[in-house]
């Protein structure tokens, strides 16, 4: 298996409700290869809708999963969480801010995660609440 791969098996074993979102980016690309960035970048739209409803157990699981994904072995899948998912979902939050209010994700984020999402903001000169 290979690190997109182990990475979206892992996500969807963890998340049977991203598996709709998952389902709807891979028709929409049908055979033609698309990336983890863009996968991950779906699973920033799931984890925005767990944000809007603030459902801790699932905020909670979601940061664990954050963190392990930041800390992947792989370069590849640690860039990819980093742009395709941290990056969306932190733009998504930032311009919706009373919709999707990041720091309910935050609090439950651990180092690494958090400092990803630093790391974001000095690339912007954005200031992501919560982090």
């Amino acid at each position: 298996m290979t690190d997109e791969e182990e990475c979206i098996h892992y996500l969807l074993s963890r998340f049977p409700g991203f598996s709709p979102h998952w389902e709807e980016h891979h028709a929409s690309w049908g055979d033609e290869p698309n990336g983890l960035m863009l996968a991950l970048a779906a699973f920033g739209h799931y984890a925005a809708e767990a944000i809007e409803r603030g459902d801790t157990t699932e905020l909670v699981a979601i940061a664990e999963a954050t963190d392990r994904l930041v800390d992947w072995p792989s370069d590849h899948v640690q860039t990819a969480t980093l742009y395709g998912f941290l990056e969306g979902l932190t733009n998504r939050c930032l311009g919706e801010p009373s919709r999707l209010p990041f720091q309910r994700l935050a609090r439950y984020l651990g180092p690494s995660a958090i400092a990803a999402c630093r790391d974001l903001d000095d690339q912007w000169g954005t200031q992501t609440p919560g982090v």
